[in-house]
């Protein structure tokens, strides 16, 4: 089967006024739903289906996003080197399209989601008609010597 991968690029931001995680970015359930429903309100606004949330991207994702955590990070790649299309495989995902974007700060899921939007490359991911379903990952850290959070978003689609 060929794969077909979505072109993704790294934003790291740093906001200028930090905020503590806990309060900024309340229960990280919460945030990865507020976040899920603002992909797909964007999505719904440019005329694209909803994405269905899938335990596998899940999974990845939120793997990812306490790496990053844990090693004050932000990549595409694992602490130990294994590029992001391995660590999705690995999790089980074995759509033909996939992307990744990510995120970290001190931010909301709407501050997240404006950060994107501004990105051709992530946005291009949030609007891409090849995907049907996410993962999202949401985990607290430090980022840049502040409380922040990792956010890890995966895209995924059969072709």
């Amino acid at each position: 089967m060929k794969v077909r991968i979505a072109g993704v690029v790294l934003v790291a931001l740093a906001l200028a006024v930090a905020v503590p995680a806990v309060a900024h970015a309340g229960p990280l359930k919460q945030f990865r739903h507020a976040l899920a429903q603002r992909i797909n309100h964007y999505r719904a606004v440019h005329g694209r289906h909803s994405l269905r949330v899938k335990i596998h991207l899940r999974q990845a994702a939120q793997a990812h996003s306490g790496d990053m955590a844990k090693h004050h990070m932000l990549s595409h790649s694992a602490s130990t080197g294994a590029s992001w299309i391995t660590r999705i495989r690995y999790w089980g995902y074995r759509g033909t399209y996939i992307g990744e974007d990510l995120a970290a700060g001190s931010m909301t899921a709407k501050g997240v989601m404006r950060m994107w939007r501004a990105s051709p490359e992530h946005n291009a991911n949030l609007l891409s008609g090849h995907y049907r379903s996410v993962g999202l990952g949401v985990a607290r850290g430090s980022w840049g010597g502040s409380a922040g959070v990792y956010v890890t978003a995966d895209f995924g689609g059969r072709g």
